[in-house]
């Protein structure tokens, strides 16, 4: 059986395992092994993640399947209009079975109850789920190269999906 619930503070550790799984599979070969070392404890360390739920308000979903965490999403609100999707990641042996587009879709029951407009997303220009994301209704609108500290960039394609047209 699939569920996802709210994750709390006391799942800080389970977050922080998913991500160590995901992280390097889905970048390694996107950036160096440096900068890899680098975002992951600047977003994924135990006191990031506790940061972002307690003082910047993000909500973290998890997905489990038969009781055995399969991978997350992170979500918060921006301009009161936008549901702003931070992270969203599957386990890699879980990839391919419906999950992301299931915490997408949580997301967007989240977004709903909120009344907010639509919901947007980062996604780094060489990540192929990019197409995942086109897949489910989201586009580009724009793109980014942010620094992030010793030398570092981001460069993101920025997509977002309109909620107020779908029923």
């Amino acid at each position: 059986m699939i569920s996802i619930r709210e994750a709390s503070v006391d799942d800080i550790p389970l977050i922080n395992s998913i991500a160590s799984v995901v992280w390097p599979a889905t970048y390694s070969n996107m950036m160096s092994g440096e900068q890899l070392a680098y975002m992951f404890n600047m977003m994924y360390s135990p006191d990031s993640i506790r940061t972002q739920m307690t003082e910047k308000k993000h909500k973290y979903f998890i997905l489990f399947d038969e009781g055995v965490a399969k991978g997350y999403i992170s979500v918060h609100t921006v301009e009161n209009t936008i549901l702003y999707i931070e992270k969203i990641y599957v386990l890699p042996t879980a990839q391919g079975m419906g999950f992301g587009a299931m915490l997408i879709d949580r997301a967007k029951e989240f977004a709903k109850m909120l009344s907010l407009d639509s919901m947007k997303l980062n996604v780094n220009r060489d990540n192929k789920s990019r197409h995942f994301y086109e897949h489910l209704g989201f586009e580009i609108v724009s793109q980014r190269d942010l620094h992030i500290g010793c030398g570092f960039y981001m460069n993101d394609y920025i997509m977002e999906k309109q909620l107020k047209t779908e029923n």
